[in-house]
């Protein structure tokens, strides 16, 4: 180990919700306290060579996405429906946005997109918010009635964005306009992906499908005898992988939906990642595995 530091010396705080960032010097990441009233969060910026603390932003209740990044600009989302931008070098507050939802329950927020000088808000409160990146003024807002969850994405001018009322929309990045939308019988669980011409989701507990990017009738899809339980569908060489409750990990081809290989791992699969060569599996028992498929 070259290095550690617990988080719980500086507060109730014992969650890492989001994905860090890591730039040439720095290991950012949020924090926070789950739904306990004493709990607190914070923005950790680590040096990355020795693990001291360069700077700490408190954010409230605490941060549960992922850590997003334009120029010297980093950007976030609290437990309580606000949008932060941070400076990269120094942790100051540059500006921050609302929604106004309370979220009493502790829903978790989906992770802020950014592109060009625009960053996209997806707020608890049922609408999607396109704010200028250096200011934070608000350019547009679209109310989808059901509060923003699972994930929100970009890609080829269009907005991907899921709701509690289990639909994944597409919208025009420009305006907000409505081109699409998805709503299968059986819902839309956790977060969707996207590939180079798909949008890959889960669909009930035991489906995957592959849909066209305009949300279209689904290019195939692919059910299993247990439920899915990793976070979301993960992209690796070609194929979508996914984990489940029993402890098996599954890739199918993106292109048809065939499978390619399965493996089984003790516990049930929480989130996968990787490189080129190497899978890294994590299960909900606290093993993590590192995996090269055959």
């Amino acid at each position: 180990m070259k290095w550690s530091y617990n988080i719980r010396k500086d507060g109730d705080q014992n969650n890492f919700h989001g994905s860090p960032l890591i730039t040439d010097d720095l290991v950012i990441t949020g924090t926070d306290g789950g739904s306990r009233p004493t709990g607190i969060g914070n923005v950790y910026a680590f040096d990355r060579t020795a693990g001291t603390v360069r700077w700490k932003y408190s954010a409230g209740r605490g941060v549960p996405t992922d850590i997003v990044r334009l120029n010297n600009n980093l950007y976030a989302v609290t437990f309580d429906d606000e949008l932060i931008c941070l400076d990269l070098k120094t942790g100051q507050l540059k500006w921050s946005f609302r929604s106004g939802n309370r979220n009493d329950e502790f829903f978790g927020n989906v992770s802020p997109v950014v592109e060009a000088n625009r960053v996209y808000f997806g707020g608890l409160d049922g609408k999607l918010y396109a704010l200028d990146s250096k200011s934070g003024k608000r350019l547009w807002e679209k109310d989808l009635g059901a509060r923003i969850s699972g994930s929100l994405a970009i890609s080829g001018g269009s907005l991907y964005v899921g709701s509690a009322n289990k639909r994944i929309y597409q919208l025009n990045a420009k305006n907000g306009e409505v081109i699409s939308e998805f709503a299968p019988d059986a819902g839309i669980y956790w977060a969707f992906v996207i590939s180079q011409d798909s949008v890959i989701t889960h669909v009930g507990d035991r489906t995957l499908a592959s849909l066209p990017k305009s949300l279209g009738k689904p290019r195939w899809t692919q059910e299993w005898t247990k439920p899915w339980s990793s976070s979301q569908p993960y992209l690796w060489r070609e194929t979508t992988i996914v984990g489940t409750e029993d402890g098996e990990v599954v890739a199918f081809r993106l292109s048809d939906g065939s499978r390619v290989w399965a493996d089984k791992f003790t516990g049930p699969i929480g989130g996968i990642g990787g490189d080129d060569k190497i899978l890294y599996i994590g299960t909900r028992r606290g093993t993590v595995y590192a995996y090269a498929p055959k």
